[in-house]
């Protein structure tokens, strides 16, 4: 079994979606309020502050909405299962978004096909997350949206921060999929390790975080595993 990890890994300072602030890692000071007579001598602690929307993460209700899913009722079954990639990362400029026909065009060539209940991966970016270009890098147009409702899947993962088009301030696309119960993972890194013409295990599972849209995940992909 060979476990490919294609989790962003966050640091102090990190900016992974320009709309959101740099993530805090901090050493968190143990003297205060007299409480450092309970800890024993080098123990160390981190503060950590980050959006819920920071690295690689789930979104499960649109950021812009007041209504939908909260991240601690996600239905974790979806969260985990037989996936596959669709690597268009060759087939489009970085100013050119993903349409469906991209996406139909990678599946003849990879010679693997999205089915119901699915964990669909797709590789826009060609180089390394967060070169230059990247945070400017179209996603997702409309009609993979409706391709993927039609097909039915259960996640759309890729490796830009936002699967929405930059110009798209209204989050046309997460509030189409979100609305069909398609969990939404971003910023996916090492997407270029994944086998192109076979399948795989996908596992992203979330934080407990009550009232929030979205949480960190540690995405993590199975190869030659008997589960498939």
């Amino acid at each position: 079994m060979k476990i490919i990890d294609l989790t962003l890994e966050l640091y102090d300072g990190l900016v992974t979606d320009n709309d959101l602030p740099a993530i805090g890692i901090k050493d968190e000071p143990l003297e205060h309020e007299g409480k450092s007579d309970s800890h024993p001598k080098g123990c160390r602690s981190k503060l950590i502050s980050f959006s819920d929307h920071s690295g690689t993460h789930v979104d499960v209700a649109p950021r812009y909405s007041e209504n939908g899913e909260s991240v601690e009722n996600i239905n974790l079954k979806n969260m985990f299962g037989d996936a596959l990639i669709l690597d268009v990362s060759l087939l489009k400029a970085t100013h050119e978004p993903v349409t469906k026909d991209l996406l139909e065009e990678a599946e003849r060539r990879q010679g693997v096909y999205v089915e119901k209940d699915d964990i669909v991966l797709i590789r826009t970016w060609g180089k390394s997350w967060g070169e230059e270009g990247f945070f400017e890098a179209q996603a997702l147009d409309d009609s993979v949206a409706q391709w993927l409702i039609e097909k039915q899947v259960h996640i759309v993962g890729l490796d830009l921060p936002n699967a929405d088009l930059n110009q798209n301030s209204e989050s046309g696309i997460h509030q189409k999929l979100l609305k069909n119960d398609i969990y939404i993972v971003e910023n996916l890194v090492n997407l270029e390790k994944l086998p192109k013409h076979s399948r795989f295990l996908f596992f992203g599972i979330p934080l407990k975080l009550k009232n929030s849209t979205a949480s960190p995940i540690r995405a993590l992909s199975i190869l030659d595993s008997q589960l498939i």
